[in-house]
């Protein structure tokens, strides 16, 4: 049995061929790209024209070529939200609107005040916040583009687009849909909540089918597997929202289960037994059946980095900023006392109707590049602690935290052992890409390892 996993990344694509073995999934090949997002108008805005993630799906194809012929089946794992309005034929008529954009404040507000935050977190699980709510994101397109509205046939995420691309059928699962402010996350029943839908003049018609992370919308289109030399039509997984997926491919099952993604974001989920809804973090179903798991998203993780060094160190590659400098300035700071603080919303708050923005603080004219960037990092590891100490109230935290994403290193993980939690940390590589392939195993019949 040979799955195709896909993984479709805010900044870049991952594609991994895995056979099925009796000890698990074994990785064969893989392919990545790397692609801009577009973040303009003072940084508030941030979306991505949806047509990369097929040109690039169709480039790693390709560059798989020699795969392509044993595929039975291709599972998705994608960016949510990415809300991606469609015409009929599943061409975008806008950008897909990412999670870092803040465009939608007014429309977020406006769906609190007609609907009432309690009613929306009984029913959705969540609060809705620009970027991180697609109804807002839907609206915002309405009140400044009604020609697009009503030209768009389907509001959905990026699986939704890929699906169609591959399948010509629309669909979605609960874990991409749970931010929609649209689905009834709390009962996770697989069904809109036609209420709320109809209160803003939306019909059920104009959103994705919903089925299950493990369900499949159908096989993909002949014309189009014989374009990637797909010569078994396989069947398409829905799969889920990168974030839950990644949590699944390393078997955070359990409440208490703690999972931390470091990425252009950075992301904790501990896995619930029910769905504790609150305003300070999100809240998505799982692709396991009676598990939900939180989302508390910082929206600039990796990007922090890239912007600190950028600007403050010119001319320094890569390898050398994140093999060397990085981790000479956390090793100077880690034990000591310094009175630099990060305040860490480089790129706004999803969980905030202000424009929250990031603060240097107590520099003075000893300051060091150093001690700022390991202030950066001390930051970003207080924020995630805030969340860990919450959940902590209600659920019993693991003393293991699983950690996966680019953005992490062995300094890294010192300082979060350091600042965010004392535990056991363990690293994770790729795992949204090999948790979309064990949904595609599970459709195909086979058990999901751990």
């Amino acid at each position: 049995m040979t799955i195709l996993g896909v993984d479709v990344g805010t900044t870049g694509f991952k594609m991994g061929v895995f056979h099925s073995e009796e000890s698990g999934l074994a990785l064969a090949a893989r392919f990545s790209r790397e692609y801009p997002i577009n973040t303009y108008n003072d940084g508030l805005f941030s979306d991505i024209e949806p047509e990369k993630w097929r040109d690039t799906f169709i480039e790693g194809c390709g560059e798989l070529r020699d795969h392509m012929s044993d595929v039975d089946v291709i599972a998705l794992s994608g960016t949510t939200p990415g809300m991606t309005a469609m015409d009929a034929e599943g061409e975008p008529v806008y950008p897909a609107i990412l999670m870092l954009d803040q465009r939608s404040r007014k429309q977020a507000r406006h769906i609190i005040d007609t609907i009432g935050l309690d009613e929306l977190l009984r029913i959705t699980g969540n609060m809705p916040v620009a970027g991180g709510c697609s109804l807002a994101s839907i609206l915002w397109i309405r009140d400044n583009h009604p020609d697009l509205f009503k030209r768009t046939s389907v509001f959905g995420h990026s699986n939704t687009y890929m699906a169609r691309f591959l399948t010509g059928r629309f669909a979605i699962d609960p874990s991409s849909a749970s931010l929609t402010a649209l689905y009834n996350t709390v009962s996770n029943d697989l069904t809109w909540n036609e209420d709320i839908a109809r209160e803003f003049d939306i019909t059920i018609d104009r959103l994705p089918e919903l089925i299950p992370s493990h369900g499949s919308p159908g096989r993909v289109l002949p014309t189009v597997a014989a374009n990637l030399g797909l010569t078994k039509e396989p069947l398409v997984v829905i799969g889920g929202n990168d974030a839950v997926v990644a949590a699944f491919s390393v078997g955070i099952s359990e409440p208490g289960d703690v999972i931390n993604v470091n990425g252009t974001c950075e992301i904790s989920l501990v896995c619930l037994p029910r769905c504790i809804s609150s305003t300070q973090y999100n809240v998505r179903a799982h692709v396991l059946p009676d598990r939900w798991l939180t989302l508390y998203v910082m929206n600039a993780c990796g990007k922090a980095y890239e912007w600190f060094r950028n600007l403050f160190c010119p001319g320094m590659d890569g390898d050398t900023f994140y093999g060397d400098f990085l981790p000479r300035a956390i090793d100077m700071w880690l034990d000591r006392e310094s009175a630099v603080t990060y305040v860490p919303f480089l790129m706004g708050s999803r969980y905030s109707q202000e424009p929250l923005k990031a603060e240097f603080r107590g520099l003075s004219h000893g300051t060091s590049r150093e001690e700022m960037l390991a202030a950066l990092v001390r930051g970003l590891c207080n924020y995630q602690r805030e969340h860990l100490d919450l959940i902590s109230r209600d659920v019993p935290i693991s003393d293991t935290i699983r950690v996966t994403g680019g953005a992490v290193n062995d300094s890294i993980i010192a300082a979060k052992r350091r600042w965010m939690r004392d535990g056991e940390y363990v690293y994770e590589e790729q795992s949204s890409m090999k948790g979309a392939a064990m949904l595609g195993m599970m459709q195909l019949g086979g058990a999901a390892p751990w």
